[in-house]
């Protein structure tokens, strides 16, 4: 098998590509490093079909708010590394989404790597040039640590959603190398609970409810979110993620028309699994989405210029890091 060294450059985030096509926004330079690929052409499954169930009576809320977040973590300097590589659960495999530009346009790919790289798999490797192009996000490895999931996502020149629908991912078998598309329900920001019993996502039609899809059962229970509404706002929600013990998950939600940034609103919800309470964390004019859980209750999240901070999940308070 060869290999090819890369220039890796870690792609611009989603949500502020989308913002800076309509206002000056200011977004971290892409960074280049390196990473060894091996071409290969991977088949095609044929899709498994979605089952659709009936939904249950919606939950009361309880809302609470904070103060937008004093920003603790700056955004990264011009010429830092960004790594975007996600690691199995096991630790055996490495898998790299990358964005490299070109003299002639850019090179989009995705790799797959064992740990010693004895194996490495690159189910996406192409070029192109413009500014709108499809990009591989990483959504989750399988608990087992064989499948690999990620999105073909859009990656569009001006305006947008803020969470784009998804109606399928892409599988990838770290055993086989074969990748095939992975049905889900057509809705926003689709994430399975660690122990794989439990799909969260938001549907495509109003009204914008969480929905908690039994994989085993294929039966739903929508929780209703308290997004505030005005004449001619269209609310959206996406970014769900998981604690790692399941109790608890953590969203982002907005409203207004992404191309009118002064009707805009932006919020962290939370709901706890046990008893379905929902509670409002932040609510705002500044964009913010969750990154990722951190230890003793911690959230990390960010907003469109890439500025960082911690969050309590259970206050909202702002706090260090864990």
């Amino acid at each position: 098998m060869k290999y090819s060294r890369i220039l890796i450059i870690a792609p611009i985030l989603f949500t502020a590509i989308l913002l800076a096509g309509c206002a000056n926004w200011q977004v971290p330079s892409e960074v280049p490093t390196e990473v060894e690929t091996s071409p290969s052409t991977i088949p095609l499954a044929t899709p498994t079909p979605h089952q659709a169930s009936s939904p249950t009576p919606q939950i009361t809320l309880v809302a609470k708010y904070t103060p937008t977040p004093r920003l603790i973590t700056p955004a990264p300097s011009e010429g830092t590394f960004i790594d975007q590589s996600i690691n199995s659960p096991d630790g055996e495999w490495t898998a790299l989404p990358a964005f490299e530009t070109l003299s002639t346009g850019y090179r989009v790919s995705l790799t797959i790597t064992n740990k010693d790289k004895s194996i490495v798999w690159t189910p996406v490797d192409y070029q192109g040039d413009g500014l709108g192009y499809s990009f591989p996000k990483p959504k989750r490895w399988s608990a087992d640590s064989r499948y690999f999931y990620y999105l073909e996502s859009a990656v569009v020149d001006g305006c947008g959603d803020f969470y784009s629908i998804e109606t399928n991912w892409q599988r990838f078998d770290v055993q086989s190398g074969q990748v095939d598309k992975f049905d889900l329900p057509a809705g926003r920001g689709h994430m399975f609970s660690p122990d794989e019993s439990t799909l969260a996502y938001i549907p495509e039609t109003a009204p914008t409810d969480l929905v908690l899809l039994e994989v085993s059962t294929q039966t739903e229970t929508r929780v209703a979110l308290p997004i505030t509404l005005e004449d001619g706002q269209i609310p959206q929600a996406g970014g769900i993620l998981w604690s790692p013990d399941g109790d608890q998950i953590i969203l982002a939600a907005a409203n207004g028309n992404i191309c009118e940034t002064k009707q805009l609103e932006f919020y962290l919800i939370t709901i706890q699994i046990s008893d379905l309470e929902v509670e409002t964390l932040y609510q705002s004019k500044d964009f913010i989405r969750p990154l990722a859980w951190g230890a003793n209750d911690k959230m990390r999240v960010m907003d469109w210029n890439s500025k960082s901070w911690w969050i309590d999940s259970t206050s909202g308070e702002i706090t260090t890091a864990p």
